[in-house]
């Protein structure tokens, strides 16, 4: 796995957590468009492996990273949290079936709803190497793009179009796009050096844009091209340059989807025990810090067991994804 990309993931779920906790940024609620940038991760990534996996193997190997720790995550959500809840308002979510609840389209663990469209994601994708591995990724966006746009001529069914023509899916495709870009440029500039600070300094500056300058916009457009255009300088330097590969950087991208998973679980204890969830500095960083310890600890017990009772070594739960 790219280290400067495990910086992302980890950027990434740290500025949904800050969302989620109401947090303002410069005057400004955004979570860095993290969502943004762990789906055109994701479609970067899937074409990166798309030639070492059979589509079975693709397919099993994508739903054991994603749904064991979500299954869980949801059961510790109905314990704790919910237990007024029967199991059949749990099992549509615990599948990934989009459909209308007293949440509108999302799941009780709400974070769930971006797993839904990450898996629709993987299955196209499965269904692309399938028909043809080498033009996988072009038949995938091509699929992805075409639903997205035709979807409702064909149905009604309210879930499905708000998930399967959500704005998000383009992110996808964003990440596929990436990868093409990268495979033509990089060995025309494979000669030049890009200094180590170079994505330091890109990721500071996107950090400082969105808030300032790009998230007051509000503009979709403006989203993907910024999540993709960050993925592109993290790629794009470490092949030239340095990739940041330390351990607590690895380590953290590694511990990104747990915590991305618990951290709504966290914040929902504390605004059942009265505290108002208003973005007040002490108690984010309190939140920001329980879910990050929260997700490492999560990481290296529960996402190791999963891994061991499924077969799945770490290195390959590792590089595979990037929600999770």
């Amino acid at each position: 796995m790219i280290g400067n990309l495990q910086l992302i993931r980890a950027f990434a779920a740290s500025g949904v957590v800050i969302y989620h906790c109401a947090a303002l940024i410069f005057g400004f609620h955004t979570e860095f468009y993290g969502v943004a940038l762990f789906f055109a991760l994701s479609g970067y990534l899937m074409c990166k492996i798309k030639e070492k996996r059979s589509a079975s193997a693709f397919a099993w190997e994508r739903f054991l990273r994603i749904a064991p720790s979500y299954w869980l995550a949801t059961a510790l959500l109905a314990r704790q949290l919910q237990p007024d809840k029967t199991f059949g308002e749990y099992l549509p979510s615990l599948f990934f079936i989009p459909h209308a609840s007293e949440a509108g389209f999302y799941p009780p663990l709400g974070v769930g709803y971006t797993l839904n469209l990450e898996m629709y994601f993987y299955g196209i994708f499965a269904l692309s190497i399938m028909i043809n591995r080498k033009f996988a990724p072009l038949l995938c966006a091509g699929v992805i793009v075409a639903i997205a746009l035709f979807l409702p001529s064909v149905t009604s069914n309210k879930a499905a179009i708000f998930y399967y023509t959500h704005p998000y899916v383009f992110c996808f495709v964003c990440g596929i796009g990436v990868w093409y870009f990268t495979e033509w440029l990089l060995p025309r500039i494979d000669h030049l050096i890009i200094p180590s600070w170079f994505f330091p300094i890109a990721l500071l500056t996107y950090a400082l844009m969105v808030p300032i300058v790009l998230g007051p916009l509000e503009s979709t457009v403006v989203a993907f091209a910024a999540a993709s255009l960050l993925l592109l300088a993290g790629v794009v330097s470490a092949k030239l340059g340095t990739d940041l590969r330390s351990k607590p950087i690895m380590l953290l991208g590694n511990a990104s989807y747990a915590c991305y998973l618990l951290h709504t679980i966290i914040i929902e204890l504390f605004r059942q025990r009265g505290f108002a969830i208003d973005g007040s500095v002490g108690l984010t960083v309190i939140i920001f810090a329980l879910s990050w310890c929260a997700a490492l600890a999560w990481h290296g017990s529960i996402e190791k067991l999963i891994g061991l009772v499924t077969g799945r070594s770490p290195t390959s739960a590792r590089v595979a994804s990037a929600t999770s």
